[in-house]
């Protein structure tokens, strides 16, 4: 009885193992989604460009035993493919051409190895531009657009490789330039008037060239040195209030007034850093037109005295055309 069982247990795996052996061997068809890269295999020397049009991803469709299509999906997600220039159903001459991707990736040979039939590819074609390319040293200018600056930026390196394709390349000299463009974010986040460095500044090419999407920059950024100018702006102030100041023991021996029409400045300018100008707007500093009485101009009993709008070095400055107040002063 006990040999019966081991003898039927042994037949069952062995019925198993053969199933499962004969479905990995059945022929099945599926597609399986790649992205496919053009590179060139000279970079100095030629470039390949495909159309705009070709979004990098075709659908492949496989014929092949199921256990191939596993690692075939696993290539498919593990990156692009790559097919460089001069290599199986890539021209390697300069030109325009139309690209049977079926032929190209039946030459390829990772894919080859997975043991699956290529059906269909699609999109089926892909037209592509091959370029012979020249190097030129640029030189690099920063662009810091409408902002002003302190002194004169630095830039480093001053000079980058740029590989032109040749069609293009005598047309740009040969010092051609390259733009380290500073970005208003870029340049919101330095302290006005301190030199400061920007890191990994996007280089750029010049505007005849940026169709060109062959060209390119090499280092493709820049280091800049630079200090903003601080920023100066203006604000006029209505009705600004009139205050008097004396010495506290004072107080108490004068009557001092100051006529109602004298009492408010009709209108003053004030202009400076920008910074804080606005805070003068947003009434963060408040701007008080001062009259100083001394003791002699108490003594005196002076009628008129020129107010201040600040008694300490400052980097605001205020103008107005009326600055003489008449002043009322009686001794007790």
């Amino acid at each position: 009885m006990l040999d019966n069982i081991k003898t039927i247990l042994l037949v069952s795996v062995i019925t198993v193992l053969v199933w499962v052996f004969a479905e990995a061997e059945t022929l099945q068809r599926r597609e399986v989604r790649f992205t496919l890269q053009f590179v060139s295999d000279a970079p100095t020397e030629r470039a390949i460009q495909s159309e705009d049009s070709f979004r990098g991803t075709v659908t492949v469709s496989f014929s092949g035993s199921a256990a191939a299509f596993t690692p075939a999906e696993e290539l498919a997600r593990s990156g692009p493919l790559t097919f460089a220039i001069g290599s199986p159903g890539i021209p390697a001459s300069p030109g325009e051409y139309v690209i049977s991707l079926r032929d190209a990736m039946r030459a390829d040979p990772t894919l080859r190895k997975l043991g699956l039939t290529i059906d269909r590819v699609e999109p089926p074609t892909v037209r592509v531009h091959v370029e012979a390319m020249e190097m030129r040293t640029a030189r690099v200018v920063v662009d810091v657009g409408d902002s002003e600056l302190d002194g004169v930026p630095e830039v480093r390196p001053a000079t980058v490789k740029l590989y032109l394709p040749s069609d293009v390349a005598g047309a740009a000299g040969s010092t051609p330039e390259v733009f380290a463009t500073l970005r208003p974010e870029d340049l919101a986040r330095l302290l006005a008037g301190r030199r400061e460095t920007v890191s990994q500044v996007r280089l750029e090419l010049p505007i005849a060239l940026k169709n060109k999407r062959a060209a390119r920059i090499e280092p493709p950024t820049a280091s800049v040195t630079l200090a903003v100018r601080k920023r100066q702006a203006t604000a006029e102030l209505t009705g600004v209030p009139v205050q008097v100041r004396i010495a506290p023991g004072e107080l108490s021996r004068w009557d001092i007034s100051i006529p109602e029409q004298d009492r408010f400045i009709p209108k003053v300018t004030v202009s400076g850093p920008a910074d804080y100008v606005d805070q003068v707007k947003r009434g963060e500093i408040k701007v008080v037109a001062t009259i100083n009485l001394s003791f002699e101009d108490l003594e005196k009993g002076v009628t008129q005295k020129d107010v201040v709008f600040s008694e300490f070095p400052s980097l605001l400055k205020f103008e107005t055309e009326t600055r003489l107040v008449r002043i009322n002063i009686k001794k007790r």
